[in-house]
C-alpha cells in the first residue's frame, strides 16, 4: 500500500512540476529577510545569477525611496558604491533596509514579475537592480588595467 501511495505522489509531482516555481524561485522574501538578527551583508542577485555583488552593512550610508510613475525606486548607498532597485510593492524592502535586516535583493524574471503582479500581496517585486561601480570596473581598478605604464595590481 505504501508503494502505491509513493507512486501516486511521484506521478503527481511530475504532473505539477511544469506549473510550480522552481526551488530557487521559492527562495523569495522569506529567506532574504533576517527575522531575529541584523544581516551581515546585502547581496544583489541578478536574473542570470552570474554576476552578483555584495555590500557589507557596516558600510551602509543610507537609502531613499522614490516613485518614478511606472516603478518605485529605492537607491541604497554603501561606502563608495551602492545599488538602484526598480520594482513594485517596495514598502517591505524599505522597512528591511531601515532595520538592516535584508540579506539579499533578488531580481525577478519577467515571468515571475507577471505572476506576482497577478496576485495580491506585499512581497517586493524587483524588476531590475543596478549596482555601481560595476564589478568589471572594480576588477579593472584592482588589476591596474587603467594604468598603461605599470600594469601592477594596486588598491582600488
Amino acid at each position: 500500500m505504501a508503494e502505491v501511495k509513493r507512486a501516486g505522489e511521484e506521478l503527481l509531482r511530475k504532473l505539477t512540476a511544469k506549473n510550480t516555481p522552481h526551488e530557487e524561485d521559492e527562495a523569495g522574501f522569506t529567506r532574504e529577510h533576517q527575522a531575529n538578527a541584523q544581516a551581515f551583508s546585502l547581496s544583489i542577485v541578478p536574473k542570470d545569477r552570474r554576476r552578483g555583488q555584495t555590500f557589507p552593512w557596516s558600510m551602509y550610508g543610507g537609502h531613499g525611496w522614490m516613485d518614478d510613475g511606472d516603478f518605485e525606486i529605492i537607491g541604497v548607498l554603501f561606502g563608495d558604491g551602492g545599488c538602484i532597485v526598480r520594482g513594485y510593492r517596495l514598502a517591505a524592502l524599505n522597512r528591511d533596509l531601515n532595520l538592516g535586516k535584508r540579506a539579499s535583493i533578488r531580481e525577478h524574471t519577467k515571468a515571475q514579475v507577471e505572476s506576482m503582479l497577478a496576485v495580491e500581496g506585499d512581497e517586493p517585486i524587483i524588476v531590475s537592480v543596478e549596482t555601481f561601480p560595476a564589478f568589471a570596473d572594480l576588477l579593472s581598478a584592482i588589476k591596474g588595467e587603467d594604468e598603461d605604464e605599470t600594469r601592477h595590481a594596486r588598491r582600488a
